[in-house]
């Protein structure tokens, strides 16, 4: 797209893109005004964001409707809810915090749950399913190591504890060589996971640079030119 055929919105956008490509890139010489500027205006708009999508995705549906237009059953359930909300915000008075506590256990409550179960049925029973899955395609060696990786993480975390001096030296020899191979496997993991965050980030750079070439050969080139 040149500035022949671009409308003024998509210009305004293509200049807004850049200035603030380029404050974030002038963090690169040392913190600055532009750098903390573009900062600012990216946290307020993510808190206006998030602000909106709360107001017309749970205040309103959750509460303002149901108390306006919901039947009897409705709006006794939604005050119900919102007495223990209401209360929530007595933890803001150091004073008046004991009374937001009843809330704040349910909801710490309900959110270890929700945890849990995420992580039981999300995470444990389907990395054993994967597990059985791989010895059922007869890929003994792949499952072998799957297995081995699994347990020896898992136990280096047993016993990373100081170890008893009444144990044997066997078992010692046993225990550091679980430990050293479960250690080896969290290596790998993490410098897998920091060369995918790596990656990511080389592209959302390699990008960014892309875009600034682009409006300065289309934009800027041609206007200082002609």
């Amino acid at each position: 797209m040149t500035a022949a055929n671009m409308n003024l919105a998509d210009l305004i956008g293509l200049l807004i893109g850049f200035s603030f490509t380029i404050f974030i890139l002038s963090y690169i010489l040392g913190d600055n005004f532009l750098f903390r500027f573009a900062t600012h205006i990216f946290i307020g708009a993510a808190a206006g964001y998030a602000s909106v999508v709360t107001i017309y995705n749970v205040i309103l549906p959750q509460l303002i409707f149901p108390l306006m237009n919901g039947g009897q059953g409705e709006m006794i359930l939604t005050i119900s809810l919102l007495i223990p909300s209401l209360l929530l915000l007595a933890k803001i008075s150091p004073r008046l915090s004991k009374i937001g506590n009843p809330a704040m256990a349910i909801l710490v409550g309900i959110g270890a749950a929700v945890a849990i179960g995420g992580g039981i049925f999300g995470t444990i029973f389907p990395q054993v399913s994967a597990a059985v899955n791989v010895f059922e395609t007869n890929n003994f060696l792949e499952g072998a190591i799957l297995l081995i990786g699994t347990f020896t993480t898992l136990l280096y975390f047993q016993f990373n504890s100081k170890q008893s001096k009444n144990q044997r030296p066997a078992i010692v020899q046993a225990t550091k060589l679980i430990r050293w191979i479960g250690k080896a496997f969290i290596a790998i993991t993490f410098g897998a996971l920091f060369a995918g965050v790596y990656v990511a980030a080389l592209t959302a750079l390699i990008e960014r640079f892309s875009f600034l070439w682009t409006f300065i050969k289309e934009l800027v080139l041609p206007a200082a030119l002609g």
